[in-house]
Formats: structure tokens, sequence, C-alpha cells
């Protein structure tokens, strides 16, 4: 009797197009149900690529950004490769416009990649319209959070981070709170925003003050001279990431203003800088080792449930780092 996948996928348990998939040969992967195809294959004489079933090969995956300057993408990139040394895992960086990879790079990963995570905050909706014809192909996962798009998503908790910002600054006391938002086209600084002031509204307080940045240390200097013209006191202030806030807070102590004394200070990000500024700023971390496996896990466990029906967000948790930026009023 000669046996098919279809056998194979009946006593297996899954579906024809996972067994053609693993037994194919493109992939690699370590888990029961891998396991279980290629023994009843053996057990079978079921003709596969033995070559390519081995613990030697790697997942590969690319991580496609637009690298830019600073500690943000050199944590990020730093990290993300301890989570694939984690992963056993083969990681490619590749640092490229969003326009050159949608129309020059992302048709050639599809076929020599296990699967994609990309990092692109301005995906707008025809963006996200070329990556989806490509799904059903290759995994590939966004890292930024998507307002427009059915695109799988791993990304951190910006809206929680907002709120548990204002909550701080809200217990520390303060009444008059500001905050330097970025550009609100931007769906993971529009989340930050939206969840600090969600908290302020939900506790009858208000934005006192309000400058609009881009995530820029210049975009901070700005801010503390429109900062400087209101001649605010005993606020604090909201940075929607760290590099504004160090921007902010270098003009500030050059003007004489004390902080946390005058006012505190609080940020996104917990890039490493926070601990070295003057004063440590305190600021929501994010951790981008946990990111990395998580994203990781979900392209490798993407391969057993390839077919993909809905797209899914998978948030990773956030955290506040109280340091010396930011001080209770009643102390």
């Amino acid at each position: 009797m000669k046996y098919t996948l279809k056998d194979i996928a009946k006593e297996s348990g899954l579906s024809i197009a996972t067994v053609s998939r693993f037994l194919c040969g493109k992939r690699r992967y370590y888990n029961l149900k891998e396991q279980n195809i290629f023994n009843l294959a053996n057990k079978y004489h079921y003709p596969y690529i033995q070559n390519f079933y081995n613990n030697g090969i790697k997942l590969k995956v690319s991580l496609a950004t637009n690298i830019k300057k600073g500690e943000y993408f050199s944590s990020l990139l730093s990290d993300f490769h301890i989570a694939a040394k984690d992963s056993h895992c083969e990681l490619e960086i590749i640092d490229i416009e969003k326009n050159d990879f949608l129309n020059n790079k992302l048709e050639n990963l599809s076929h020599t990649r296990d699967g994609i995570c990309i990092l692109f905050p301005n995906l707008n909706k025809n963006d996200c319209n070329i990556i989806e014809s490509y799904i059903n192909k290759i995994p590939i996962l966004s890292l930024s959070p998507l307002l427009d798009g059915s695109i799988d998503t791993m990304t951190f908790d910006n809206y929680q981070g907002g709120y548990i910002a204002a909550k701080h600054l809200h217990k520390l006391g303060y009444n008059n709170i500001g905050i330097i938002s970025g550009d609100d086209s931007v769906f993971e600084a529009f989340q930050r925003k939206n969840g600090f002031m969600d908290y302020l509204r939900s506790n009858n307080l208000n934005c006192n003050w309000e400058f609009k940045g881009d995530y820029s240390l210049e975009s901070g200097n700005k801010a503390f001279l429109k900062f400087q013209e209101k001649n605010l006191k005993n606020i604090g202030i909201f940075g929607v990431n760290d590099y504004m806030c160090f921007g902010f807070m270098k003009l500030a102590l050059l003007s004489g203003i004390k902080i946390p004394e005058e006012l505190s200070i609080i940020g996104f990000d917990d890039t490493p800088f926070c601990n070295n500024s003057i004063p440590e700023l305190s600021s929501i971390s994010t951790n981008f080792i946990e990111l990395g496996n998580r994203a990781l896990s979900s392209i490798e466990k993407s391969f057993t449930n390839y077919k993909r029906n809905i797209n899914s967000t998978n948030l990773v948790p956030v955290n506040l780092v109280n340091r010396a930026s930011t001080k209770s009023l009643n102390i």
C-alpha cells in the first residue's frame, strides 16, 4: 500500500498543507508535531528531503527597519541578537527605507527567509496591502502598532505605558501636568499620548501644557523654549520618548531650573542613558529581549498553523522605572 500526504495528515491530526510544508525541506522546527510527522514519514517510507531535517539548521529570520542614530536602535538590535541566540535563530538585520523594502526587498525575502519582522512605524494602508499579499507565503510580523492593515503585530503596550506615566505623576501630587507628545500620525506615539490623556480625564485632571515633538533631542530643546514662555510652576511632564526628555532637561538645567525640585519629568523606552542623565530619568521600560523572544517564537509557531485567517495583536507589558527626575511634591 502506498501512503500519501493525506494518510500522514490524518494520522498526525494536522492538515495536508502543514504536513507538506514540514516535509518539503524549506523549514526547521523543534517541536513534537514535527517529530511526529517525520516519524510517520519514516514509518511509511514516505519520501522527503532528509538532509534538511537536522538540528543544525536554524530558523532564518530578517529584521527590516530604517536604523537611526541613538540608543533606541542600539538597544533594539543588540537585544534582538540576544533573543535570536536564545531562540537558536539566524537573525539578519536589514537597514532599509520603507519604500525600498516594499518595492525591492520583500519579494526576495519571501523566497529566502523563514520569517520577517518589520519595524516601520509609518506604514499606511497601501503599504499594508502590499505586505498582506505576502502573508500566505511567509510569516510577517510588525513590531510597531498599526492603525490600518491586517498584519500580525507584536509590540509594547504603549497605551498602558502612557496611563502608568500619568498615574505616577498624579500620585506624586501633581495637578499641573504637561506632555511632550509625538506625531499623532505615528500610531505608537498616538497610543502613548492617548493612555496618558485618558488617565487625566478619568481622574478629572487637565493637561495644562503640550508641545508636539518628533522624538528627537532637538524637539526636546524646542519644547523647553516653549515651556519657558508659559512660566509654569510645580508641574509634572511626560515625554512620549526619552530623547525629547533629554533635550528638555538639558536646557532646563542650563536655565537654572532644578529637577525634580521645580518640576518632575518622566520618559518612555528606558534607554540606557536614563541611568546616566543628570538627574537620572524616570521612564517607562520596554524590554526588547522579551519582545524579540516573543516575536521569534510567534514566527516559529506560525509554521504549525500556517494558514492564516485573522490578524492578531500581542502586547508586551511595560513598567515604570522610577528614578531621580520625579519627586513627590509633599517631600
